[in-house]
């Protein structure tokens, strides 16, 4: 038995109905998208089609051909940012924000740019409830300052950020706004109409329900006109040109598009229209809140973050007293089947700010498939081990 809660890693199981179209497209379709005029290529093109009109609506976006494929969120981050760094249009060094609840998704690849003085990057700190401190964010802005990047939603702590808020702060001092949605994409709404974004960056196999190897990012045409595109190659299209093809989005969209990738992400929003983001969002808060509860009545067990707060979904981190996340971890699994992540979660900087730095903790991440019996038997087991490391 395997009863899964770490869906912030992955969303697990899927629906069926992005199963069947994984199967659907590996066992009757099979082809690339613009490489031929052969029926099943047809087929496949319209699928790639249909899915980047499926976002716009999702996101409430106008422009399907500025919605760019990659294989995850780190990729598209990758792409997005050395063709802004690659572009040589700022006329001083670049100066970027970013969040210090961020992702090494967005941090590593920022801090590497900043070792090699391509550009100039400050951590914005956040305040007590693990929201963004916007008086620092203020304080922090230059003349210089030309992007901020931050995490819609903590991959660690579910806390999710106002980015109305921020939005009007770049659109009133004319900086380029980029937004980690990897989390948040399909759990929060995300309007575009009432927003100023620069990109969304996304990935497919958490919230979104496809299966992984798939992500990209939607990207603004005020941006877009700053950015160099960094890799190139064969596109299937301008096949007669040794030269970059300059439409997008084969502007920045190289080699073969993973398909199935993109079928399930097609049919894994198809699925989220259907229960509603409304209902996603307040089933998994559910869930949150009735481990939550059990937990806070065992004495052995460290709750460390506040799932009561109104913006805040996803995730419930907690420790053991007596036992090290990870070999706890370990036991829930071996002796119990229940498969958790514990460690840093790729987000150091968000566990030294809430003192589990350098061991990290246990995130219990559910899903919309979680009921009260799966519930029920996480807290069971939690509790025999803490009776088990009482005794030793």
């Amino acid at each position: 038995m395997n009863l899964y809660f770490d869906n912030s890693s992955t969303s697990f199981p899927k629906p069926q109905n992005v199963i069947d179209s994984i199967n659907n497209f590996s066992i009757n379709i099979g082809a690339s998208p613009s490489r031929g005029y052969y029926d099943l290529s047809i087929k496949s093109s319209k699928i790639l089609f249909e899915c980047r009109e499926l976002l716009c609506d999702f996101f409430k976006f106008d422009s399907p051909e500025n919605i760019v494929f990659s294989y995850n969120a780190t990729y598209a981050f990758n792409i997005l940012l050395q063709s802004i760094v690659n572009s040589n249009i700022f006329n001083d060094i670049p100066h970027f924000l970013v969040s210090n609840l961020d992702h090494n998704c967005t941090l590593r690849p920022l801090i590497n740019l900043k070792n090699k003085n391509k550009i100039t990057l400050d951590i914005i700190s956040c305040d007590q409830n693990m929201f963004l401190n916007f008086n620092e964010l203020y304080c922090k802005i230059t003349s210089k300052t030309k992007f901020i990047v931050i995490s819609h939603m903590s991959n660690v702590l579910g806390n999710i950020q106002n980015i109305e808020k921020l939005s009007d702060i770049c659109k009133k001092l004319k900086i380029f706004l980029i937004l980690d949605i990897a989390q948040s994409a399909g759990l929060v709404n995300i309007d575009l109409t009432k927003i100023y974004f620069s990109a969304l960056i996304f990935t497919g196999h958490k919230n979104l329900f496809s299966t992984s190897g798939i992500g990209g990012f939607i990207i603004s045409n005020e941006l877009l006109n700053v950015c160099d595109n960094y890799f190139l190659g064969g596109t299937g299209s301008s096949s007669s040109s040794l030269l970059s093809k300059s439409d997008m989005p084969d502007y920045f969209e190289i080699g073969t598009h993973n398909m199935i990738g993109i079928y399930s992400l097609l049919n894994g929003v198809k699925f989220i229209n259907t229960c509603g983001l409304n209902f996603i969002y307040d089933k998994k808060k559910e869930v949150i809140i009735n481990i939550y509860e059990q937990l806070s009545n065992i004495n052995d067990i460290i709750i460390i973050n506040n799932v009561l707060l109104k913006h805040q979904n996803s995730n419930l981190c907690i420790n053991f007293k007596n036992l090290s996340p990870d070999v706890a971890a370990h036991m829930l699994n071996k002796y119990y089947g229940i498969c958790v992540r514990s460690g840093l979660h790729c987000s150091p900087n968000t566990h030294k700010i809430i003192n589990t730095y350098p061991l990290g903790c246990i995130r219990i991440s559910p899903s919309i498939f979680n009921d009260v019996k799966d519930v029920n038997y996480l807290v069971s087991s939690i509790k025999k081990i803490c009776n088990v490391s009482r005794r030793t």
